[in-house]
């Protein structure tokens, strides 16, 4: 986070803007939900009733909970709901609520103080979590301890409904089951000092489309309610206390952008096309099943990469069913079009799945994870590729799905996959059940050892996806979380560029298609270099679609190759980023 302060009183802070857009209006302070609790010790005739009390909020917080889920589903419908359902499941998990009333006994404790330590426990092994979206699911677990000691201490859920129309929220952090009830016609946007892109606040700011940046550091601690506040959803700038100057540009930015929305719907239908003619593919990221909406709404050709991870967030018990699964994958098939949808298998780590004999690992995310967990629980793997093929099936007799391999580093792993999915398939077709044939199966190049293996590794399939976020991760050896290093995570290191021509090189020489599924895919300055290097199929994030198409529609291949070719000659990031301002200075890009 970084604060200037000005003579005027304008300070800015930055956080990472989770919604696009720019939001103008007065500060709500909402004060830190977590309130202070008070640790008593209480006689041994007392802890039974401590306990009854303890149950009897339970209950109070499932009937809120209900509440909240109802006026949910009314507002956004029922697909939105699921995240209040989690906490509602968390409310009536026995292990969680035997914990607390197990730390009621022992420590002779008071239901907040149990409460509090008992989740706070959980959220330490959350927060060791490497995967994005699952780490950010412990905002679940932290709403749910919230709104249990509110309803311990007496104190009064905040109503959100009171503030003026033309109102930012500022919080420490802004929970869940708050943002579910926000009332878009009284608010504008809202900036935290904690979140990050994948939790459950973000995700329903993205559905509210409600600009939003979130981790913003202290910001709360310096503002008032009714002081004039500016979010930038896009850069994650928010500015308190503007300038005559700075709200002057930014009332014409977010007038650009409401006509820019307009545009980008007009032009859905333009053809990606370069100058010269070279068709680029433009397809979808999603984890959601909401965020086919967005697809929809910018017409991407395909989904590029679904997420499957989220549905083990949101099951019922734990791991989803093969029918749970089954009706997601068939939803978004039937959603995608003909172009269809890749299907990333399970990319979790073992610390998911409480596996006989598993031991805890010091850094999982080079642990088993992914394609190695599949592997080590293979009816875990048998089940999420039944519901594939089954799902895959379409009445015209193509295969809408295409099932994505994560974390490949060997060509064993990717054998002993293809002969399990081959097994599925006889075992489908014994029964009877109806499911799809010769269902694609592909690589994801997101390690080292799969970049110097790529071409056998192409050989035994049928496309290679480029993630581009772990690539560069692995290929830094750079924890892209980890502020102290941060700064060094760059996709335009000449190593990973170099890493990416590569594989570029490889499957065009066998006539393979390649997909470029990370974050680069989203950036215009390095969707020129990705087109240079021969890469013509991107997926990105929905909302990132109308300006890699405008991108694309501006330039010619040849150009771009150009310019490819000479920043893979330079040896250094910082030569690479020079040389990339140089040249696209003024174009637009």
């Amino acid at each position: 986070m970084r604060n200037q302060r000005k003579k005027t009183g304008e300070s800015r802070f930055e956080g990472t803007g989770v919604c696009h857009g720019v939001a103008i209006g007065r500060a709500f302070l909402v004060d830190d939900p977590r309130g202070r609790i008070v640790r008593l010790f209480l006689p041994a005739e007392q802890l039974e009733a401590e306990i009854f009390r303890f149950r009897q909020a339970v209950l109070i917080a499932q009937q809120q909970v209900q509440g909240a889920i109802e006026r949910l589903q009314a507002a956004l419908g029922a697909d939105r709901a699921y995240i209040l359902e989690a906490h509602l499941l968390l409310l009536q998990d026995r292990d969680i609520g035997q914990q607390i009333e197990t730390f009621i006994r022992d420590n002779h404790a008071n239901a907040e103080w149990a409460v509090r330590d008992v989740t706070a426990t959980l959220l330490t092994l959350y927060a060791k979590i490497t995967d994005d979206y699952l780490r950010e699911r412990g905002s679940d677990i932290a709403d749910v301890s919230h709104r249990l000691i509110k309803i311990l201490s007496g104190s009064k859920i905040y109503d959100l409904n009171e503030m003026a129309s033309g109102s930012i929220i500022v919080a420490d952090d802004l929970l869940p089951s708050v943002t579910a009830d926000l009332d878009p016609q009284r608010v504008l946007g809202f900036v935290t000092n904690a979140g990050g892109w994948a939790s459950h606040t973000s995700i329903m700011a993205r559905s509210l489309n409600l600009p939003a940046v979130v981790g913003a550091g202290d910001i709360a601690s310096m503002v008032r309610s009714g002081e004039t506040m500016i979010i930038d959803g896009a850069t994650g700038t928010v500015i308190l206390r503007p300038s005559p100057e700075t709200l002057r540009f930014y009332t014409d930015q977010r007038e650009r952008l409401r006509q820019q929305q307009r545009f980008d719907i007009e032009e859905r239908e333009l053809p990606a096309v370069t100058r010269d003619g070279v068709e680029i593919r433009l397809r979808a990221n999603i984890e959601l099943i909401e965020e086919i909406d967005l697809f929809q709404r910018f017409n991407a050709a395909g989904v590029g990469l679904y997420r499957s991870e989220f549905l083990y967030s949101n099951a019922a018990n734990g791991l989803p069913t093969e029918e749970e699964q089954y009706e997601a994958y068939r939803f978004v098939a039937e959603m995608s079009g003909r172009e269809g949808a890749v299907v990333r298998t399970f990319d979790l780590g073992g610390d998911k799945l409480h596996l006989e004999g598993y031991q805890p690992e010091r850094n999982p995310a080079l642990g088993l994870r992914a394609i190695r967990l599949s592997l080590a629980a293979p009816s875990i793997f048998r089940t999420q590729i039944r519901a594939i093929l089954r799902a895959a099936l379409h009445p015209d007799g193509h295969a809408r799905l295409k099932i994505l391999l994560p974390f490949v580093s060997n060509l064993d792993e990717v054998r002993t996959a293809r002969a399990i999915i081959e097994d599925v398939a006889r075992e489908l077709r014994a029964e009877g059940t109806p499911h799809a044939s010769g269902v694609p199966v592909g690589i994801m190049i997101e390690v080292p050892a799969a970049v110097i293996l790529a071409e056998p590794l192409a050989r035994e399939s049928e496309f290679l996806s480029l993630g581009t976020n772990d690539l560069t991760q692995a290929m830094l050896a750079v924890d892209r979380g980890n502020q102290n290093v941060d700064q060094i995570f760059d996709p335009l290191h000449p190593a990973v560029l170099r890493a990416i021509n590569a594989v570029a090189e490889v499957a065009r020489h066998l006539g393979i298609p390649l997909n470029v599924c990370g974050e680069m895919a989203s950036n215009p300055a390095q969707v020129v270099l990705l087109l240079g290097m021969g890469l013509t199929d991107l997926s990105m994030t929905p909302s990132a679609i109308p300006a890699i198409r405008r991108l694309v529609r501006s330039l010619s291949l040849d150009e771009a190759r150009q310019l490819a070719s000479q920043v893979l000659s330079l040896t250094t990031p910082r030569e690479v980023h020079q040389y990339l301002a140089a040249r696209l200075a003024g174009t637009g890009r």
